[in-house]
């Protein structure tokens, strides 16, 4: 899984874990940390659309992440299946 510094950074400041940590979680563990990115972003484009503003960029980088995250979780489950 490979992040920009201010993914890492929202990882860091939002859950409070390392790149390296969420790199090595099982797919159900990252699943949870995909949700919670999930219902980031969904706030964030509530509070943009209720503003009648951008989505903030802290909403921008959870909805990369839930992508990132699901692209890993797929790439994990396929490997296993392939073993």
């Amino acid at each position: 899984m490979t992040l920009s510094a201010a993914q890492k950074n929202f990882l860091e400041t939002e859950f409070g874990l390392s790149a390296a940590h969420v790199a090595a979680m099982e797919p159900e563990q990252l699943r949870s940390i995909r949700e919670r990115c999930f219902d980031i972003e969904v706030a964030e484009a509530v509070t943009a659309d209720n503003e009648n503003i951008g989505i903030s960029i802290r909403g921008e980088i959870a909805a990369d992440l839930v992508n990132i995250i699901k692209a890993t979780i797929k790439s994990r489950t396929a490997a296993a299946m392939a073993v």
